[in-house]
């Protein structure tokens, strides 16, 4: 049969098929994250985020009614009223987290998948979570600030929390992207979140260690909080 393809090469020792395995990696060290590592974070992020949705039709529901008013004729500062906001938007999230926990210690074991295991994990978690949270609600606060209307609040935070999550390793690892996405999820602060997320599950890593990511989702938060403030003192500017 070589003889015929006139090749004088080994078929029967040599491989046909060759593949490339990826894995994650951070410095020299590799970690593979299994199906329920990956997609217990990825998903409770997904959920967070999307808290965009109400919060922002929220706002927008307080001009069209003239809540708003009200709160900036009172003689409490509106950014107190935003802080009441992201205080209580935030114990949604950590609900939200909660339960995407709670789903992968009990029920994916039923379903024949590794339980998802926080021992010794769970206050590094919450601290993630908040921050990931604070960026979300920031954003909310940006899409309701602007918006003048639910219908276009709503689409808008969806359509975009969609696009963040595409991008940011969310759906797909980032690792498994070609490297031209790999940059552009840099810039997604749900990819920052979920970075922080696989530091703790698989390489056990303390707050040193993801202080950078938390400190990016938190100047998140400020600048979208800072330019809503902004662009609410110009809309009301007599």
């Amino acid at each position: 049969f070589q003889d015929q393809l006139g090749t004088t090469e080994d078929l029967e020792n040599k491989s046909l098929i060759t593949f490339k395995e990826i894995t994650p990696n951070k410095g020299k060290e590799e970690v593979m994250p299994n199906s329920v590592q990956h997609n217990v974070p990825a998903w409770a992020l997904f959920a967070i985020f999307f808290i965009v949705v109400p919060l922002s039709i929220n706002l927008v529901k307080e001009k069209s009614q003239g809540t708003s008013v009200r709160i900036r004729t009172s003689p409490t500062p509106y950014y107190i009223h935003i802080l009441g906001k992201t205080l209580t938007y935030l114990i949604i999230c950590v609900i939200q987290f909660l339960l995407m926990v709670a789903v992968g210690i009990w029920i994916f074991p039923l379903m024949d998948l590794p339980q998802f295991d926080v021992t010794g994990k769970m206050f590094h978690l919450l601290i993630v979570t908040l921050f990931a949270g604070l960026a979300a609600i920031g954003f909310g606060v940006l899409i309701g600030t602007v918006s003048d209307t639910q219908e276009q609040s709503a689409p808008f935070g969806a359509t975009s929390v969609v696009v963040l999550a595409a991008i940011g390793g969310i759906w797909v690892p980032v690792f498994l992207m070609p490297e031209f996405m790999q940059k552009i999820a840099q810039f997604s602060p749900m990819n920052w979140g979920l970075n922080a997320y696989y530091d703790i599950i698989l390489r056990n890593s303390g707050i040193g260690e993801i202080a950078k990511e938390l400190i990016f989702l938190f100047l998140f938060y400020i600048a979208m909080v800072t330019i809503s403030l902004l662009y609410e003192r110009k809309q009301n500017a007599v």
